[in-house]
C-alpha cells in the first residue's frame, strides 16, 4: 500500500527533478508582490497575498517581454511555468474563487464558481492554443453540473450556454468552453466583461446528456433545463479572489509532474465511489501496486501550503470524479497510459446492466492522472486480435453509469483470455484545460493489453 509522504519526509534523491524557470506575466516585482496586484479595474492595490515563502529572485524568474507582456489584461500578473513538461504538471499557486450557492435545474444540480480572469488552453483536434485574458474581461465565471440525486459530475457536453447581465436587465448570451482543471475538475468557463461594478444575474441553460445512460441515470438527462444565479463584483470581490491567491511553498516544485488536489469534491456527502464490501489488503488500485512511484515511474510525494495538497500522491475514492481503477466492476485488464491520460480498461462478464443478453462488456474509463477528472469529447476504437487476425474490432460508444461514471465501452462477444486487446485513441479530449493539464491529454495513440475474461 502507498504510505502518503508528508513535506518532511521527502528528500531530493526520492524525487529527481530539475529547477525550471519561471516567467512572471509583466511583473517587475518578486513573487512576494503578486498578491498585491489587482484586476485592471482603477481600484488599486489589493492587499497582500499569501506567497508562501516562495522567491523569485536569480533566473528563475523574469519580467513578462515579447508575446507574453501584457497580454492578461485585466487579470492579475501571475508566474507560470516557462518550460513545463510533456505530462501534468504542478502550477505555481492554487486558484482563488468564489463559490456560490449550488442551483437545482430539472435533473441539474449546478455549482457557479466566480474568479479574477486567467490564461487558459483550448483544445481542437491536435492543436493547443493559449486563451489569454484582455483588457475588456473582468472575470472567469465556471459552472460545475452535476446529478441532483447522488452529485456526480456530469460531461453535458451539449448545449450549455449562460446569459449574463445586470440583474433585471436582459443579458448576453455566453457559450463557456468545456474545461477541466486541476482544483475544479471537470467543469465548463470562459473570461466573460462587464458593466462595470454591482449586481449580475446568470442564467444556465443545460442541454441533454447524449451519452448512452445505465445504472441509476438510465432515462435520465434527456431534457434541457434552465437555473438562475446571481453575483456581486465589487471591489470586496477583487480583493477577495486576488488576496486568497495561495503560492505553492517551494519554487523547485513548479513544474515538477503532479497535480493540486481537487478541492471541488467531497462536500454534500454522496460523492464518493467505490464499494466498502470490496475493501481490503488485496483490493486496490492498480496505481497502488507500486508503493514507491506514480503511473509514468516517477517517485511518489506529497506536499502542503495551509490545509491544501499537491504532489504524486495517492487520492482517496472520494476524491476524484471517477472511481479508482480497482472499484471499477468486472476485470482490471490494466491502466495503459496514452498523452499522460489514464485508460483504466475492465472487461465485464455476461449479463451486466451495460448490456443485452449474455455478452460481455469492455469498459474504458480515461481520467487524468492522479485526481481521476473524467475526459470527455474524446473518440477512441478498439480491436481483439487472436492469433495475429482481428476477431471484433469499431469504436467504443461514450456512456454515463451512477456507478462508473463517464467512460466509453462496447459489447463484446466471443472474446477469449490470452487475446490482445487494442485500444486506440482516435481524438484526444477536445476539451479545454487549466494551467498543469495544457502540455498533457493531447495524445493519439495504440496501447495494447491482454484480454483476462471474467467468470
Amino acid at each position: 500500500m502507498t504510505r502518503d509522504t508528508t513535506q518532511a519526509d521527502r528528500t531530493e534523491p526520492q524525487r529527481p527533478h530539475s529547477r525550471r524557470r519561471v516567467l512572471a506575466l509583466g511583473a517587475t516585482a518578486g513573487v512576494g508582490a503578486l498578491g498585491g496586484c489587482l484586476t485592471n479595474s482603477g481600484d488599486g492595490d489589493a492587499g497582500g497575498g499569501s506567497t508562501g515563502g516562495a522567491d523569485s529572485g536569480g533566473d528563475e524568474a523574469t519580467n513578462g517581454s515579447g508575446d507574453d507582456a501584457g497580454d492578461d489584461g485585466g487579470s492579475p500578473s501571475l508566474p507560470r511555468v516557462e518550460d513545463p513538461p510533456a505530462a501534468t504538471y504542478v502550477p505555481t499557486h492554487f486558484e482563488a474563487m468564489r463559490r456560490l450557492d449550488p442551483v437545482e435545474a430539472g435533473d441539474y444540480l449546478l455549482e457557479p464558481m466566480v474568479t479574477y480572469p486567467h490564461r487558459f488552453w483550448n483544445v481542437t483536434g491536435d492543436r493547443v492554443e493559449a486563451a489569454a485574458p484582455t483588457d475588456d474581461h473582468d472575470v472567469h465565471l465556471m459552472v460545475t453540473v452535476r446529478d441532483a440525486e447522488t452529485g456526480r459530475v456530469l460531461p453535458a457536453e451539449t448545449g450549455l450556454r449562460v446569459t449574463v447581465g445586470r440583474e433585471g436587465e436582459s443579458g448576453t448570451p455566453h457559450t463557456p468552453w468545456p474545461m477541466v482543471s486541476q482544483e475544479m475538475g471537470f467543469h465548463f468557463g470562459d473570461n466573460l466583461s462587464l458593466d462595470g461594478d454591482g449586481t449580475y444575474e446568470a442564467t444556465v441553460r443545460v442541454g441533454a446528456v447524449d451519452a448512452r445512460k445505465t445504472g441509476s441515470f438510465a432515462g435520465r438527462f434527456a431534457e434541457p433545463a434552465t437555473g438562475t444565479f446571481t453575483f456581486e463584483y465589487d471591489r470586496a470581490f477583487r480583493e477577495s479572489v486576488i488576496g486568497d491567491i495561495v503560492y505553492v511553498q517551494e519554487e523547485s516544485d513548479w513544474g515538477v509532474r503532479g497535480a493540486m488536489a481537487n478541492g471541488s469534491l467531497g462536500r454534500g456527502g454522496g460523492r464518493s465511489y467505490g464499494d466498502v464490501d470490496r475493501e481490503g489488503p488485496n483490493f486496490v488500485d492498480a496505481q497502488r501496486q507500486d508503493a514507491d512511484r506514480d503511473h509514468r515511474g516517477e517517485s511518489r510525494w506529497e506536499a502542503r501550503v495551509g490545509d491544501r495538497r499537491y504532489g504524486t500522491y495517492w487520492r482517496a475514492p472520494e476524491e476524484g470524479e471517477l472511481p479508482p481503477a480497482a472499484h471499477l466492476p468486472g476485470r482490471l485488464l490494466g491502466e495503459p497510459v496514452v498523452g499522460d491520460a489514464l485508460l483504466a480498461t475492465a472487461l465485464l462478464p455476461g449479463g451486466s446492466r451495460f448490456v443485452e443478453g449474455d455478452k460481455r462488456y469492455l469498459l474504458v474509463s480515461p481520467r487524468t492522472p492522479y485526481n481521476r477528472s473524467m475526459l470527455p469529447m474524446a473518440a477512441f476504437d478498439y480491436a481483439v486480435r487472436r492469433g495475429g487476425s482481428a476477431v471484433a474490432s469499431g469504436a467504443l460508444d461514450a456512456a454515463l453509469d451512477d456507478a462508473v461514471g463517464y467512460h466509453y465501452g462496447t459489447a463484446l462477444d466471443g472474446v477469449e483470455s490470452g487475446d490482445e486487446l487494442a485500444l486506440s485513441v482516435a481524438t484526444a479530449p477536445n476539451v479545454s484545460r487549466h494551467a498543469g493539464y495544457e502540455t498533457a491529454l493531447s495524445e493519439t495513440g495504440e496501447v495494447t493489453l491482454t484480454a483476462e475474461v471474467p467468470e
